[in-house]
């Protein structure tokens, strides 16, 4: 549902975050090497959104879950 998505900007400092954020800058900016690429959706060029479902399975997956 939409309500699964919010602005990567927001994101970065959100409590369901536990990444730092320049520790989530990074795996954005590696999000195509790293396996995060899908919890990204590209609005525009400057533009991201974060799906938390996603971006939760993600990071459970990298850290042996």
């Amino acid at each position: 549902s939409l309500s699964d998505f919010i602005a990567k900007k927001e994101f970065a400092n959100h409590p369901l975050n536990p990444l730092t954020e320049a520790e989530f800058n990074y795996v954005f900016k590696n999000r195509k090497f790293n396996g995060f690429g899908e919890a990204f959706v590209e609005i525009n060029k400057r533009k991201f959104l974060v799906h938390k479902p996603t971006y939760g399975k993600c990071m459970l997956k990298k850290r042996g879950f």
